[in-house]
């Protein structure tokens, strides 16, 4: 008796299992890939790195970024992460450049070795863009900024030591960074498109000088202006840099429309949770919504955890979860922090936020150097983002396609939730035949783990409960 009993029971508890809510959520484990859905076309995928840190011996690192990670673009600082090298003023008239003192500055070690390192990108076929942080000239600020209204990363900052920009100041701001952007080009002989004057000014005072919403048209008209003076009005400018990704330096900027005939792109960054959205919306709904939204700083801020779980969990998983999740709110280019570990001026301290690990001059990859490539090596620029949901619990998705049927990508960030997906194409479209998987785990390294054919549109998936992975679209025309 008590044997049939139990016989029954178990039958009972699978048939139980079969329609259970655990049951239930294995059927919506799955992702819908939508073609037919397009959205921003893909600029590029970048990098940023602290130009007077090259050395010949970095060549090697710098060819696997671009040949392996798959790295298009550069954002590259000139100066030791600050924009004070014009100590002193070079004369008494900020329009006349004292060339006696600028060519001096620019053909210092420092300056020397942001050359060489941009010279070789362009040897590389990249152009790079120039981009300023840290603070102005201390005799550029004032002492009695304006009140605060807008959000700032220390607001108990002392206003003697906030380094405002004085509005009195723009142009001979504007003669500073102008003067080695023109050095740059015509001196130095680099080829580059963008310049962002300063970087993170609501992110005072080590990151930039504070320049509030309000002014940042003031201080991009200087510029813009001087630009044009030297024959420099091919440049494009990218602006804000804000680090209070919901800081609107934007709408000011879109007001402004002699400004804009040089504003090439909207830059922000993001090491948290909310994203370019909000941003993209504004552009979009003003007269200039062609202009592309970059997120040019993306990562993770606890890079003095040098442990394998923060380097997995926070520098691999969420990293790539904030790329991700940029890209679907309408970033066309976002750019990792940073190409490798060195020594932050802005931090005083030896900073590991790289995807290469530096010791004595040997660099060699991190695992968040893998996650990484999942998405930067298998999309490439001039693809565009299609359509692609889920609603699988932990599941963060990115779709992408080329230029034929067959060429699309999709790359998903996995944090816990069901491990069997059903991947799904529509059905009688014309697309790829089979996927290839590569995963980044704990245990592997962007790797090839297996090609699943699709049949009727399907295919199921096995995938660990942590991972980022990627789908690659195969053709089922002879290779």
């Amino acid at each position: 008796m008590t044997q049939h009993r139990a016989a029954a029971c178990f039958l009972l508890f699978v048939i139980l299992s079969a329609v259970s809510p655990a049951g239930a959520q294995d059927q919506s484990a799955r992702i819908r890939i939508d073609p037919s859905q397009k959205f921003q076309e893909i600029q590029g995928f970048g990098i940023n790195y602290t130009g007077p840190y090259f050395r010949d011996d970095q060549k090697a690192m710098f060819d696997k970024l671009i040949d392996d990670l798959g790295v298009t673009m550069f954002r590259v600082v000139p100066y030791l992460v600050y924009s004070n090298w014009e100590e002193t003023n070079d004369n008494s008239d900020p329009n006349a450049m004292n060339w006696e003192y600028y060519n001096d500055r620019y053909s210092t070690p420092i300056f020397e070795a942001t050359w060489n390192g941009l010279r070789y990108l362009n040897s590389r076929g990249i152009r790079p863009m120039l981009s300023l942080m840290g603070p102005a000239p201390a005799w550029m600020t004032d002492k009695n900024p304006p009140p605060l209204r807008h959000r700032v990363c220390q607001e108990k900052v002392a206003p003697a030591l906030q380094g405002h920009l004085n509005p009195a100041m723009y142009d001979e701001f504007a003669e500073e960074v102008v003067s080695m952007v023109e050095y740059a080009r015509i001196q130095a002989h680099i080829d580059f498109e963008y310049f962002s004057p300063f970087n993170e000014t609501d992110c005072y005072p080590p990151e930039g000088p504070r320049i509030d919403p309000d002014e940042a048209p003031k201080v991009l008209e200087a510029v813009a202006r001087r630009l044009k003076k030297e024959g420099l009005g091919d440049i494009r400018l990218a602006v804000a840099e804000n680090a209070v990704i919901t800081n609107d330096y934007t709408d000011p900027i879109l007001k402004d429309d002699e400004l804009m005939k040089l504003v090439g792109v909207f830059a922000f960054h993001t090491y948290g949770e909310e994203s370019v959205g909000p941003q993209v919306e504004r552009v979009k709904a003003s007269k200039y919504s062609q202009v592309p939204v970059w997120l040019t700083e993306y990562g993770d801020l606890n890079d003095e955890d040098k442990t394998f779980e923060n380097q997995w969990k926070n520098f691999s998983l969420a990293s790539n979860r904030r790329a991700l999740t940029a890209l679907n709110e309408g970033a066309s280019a976002i750019f990792y922090f940073d190409a490798f570990d060195d020594y932050e001026e802005c931090a005083r301290r030896l900073c590991f936020y790289g995807l290469f690990r530096s010791a004595s001059h040997v660099y060699s990859p991190k695992k968040s150097y893998y996650a990484t490539r999942q998405l930067y090596h298998f999309v490439r620029p001039g693809w565009h983002r299609i359509g692609v949901t889920s609603e699988a619990k932990g599941l963060t998705l990115s779709a992408f396609q080329g230029s034929s049927p067959e060429a699309i990508v999709v790359v998903g960030v996995k944090e816990g939730g069901a491990n069997r997906v059903q991947v799904d194409l529509p059905q009688g479209a014309s697309g790829p035949v089979a996927w290839d998987l590569y995963e980044t785990t704990r245990e592997l390294d962007c790797q090839k783990v297996s090609t699943l054919a699709i049949r009727d549109g399907h295919v199921d998936i096995d995938f660990p409960a942590e991972a980022v992975f990627t789908l690659v679209g195969k053709s089922g025309k002879a290779e």
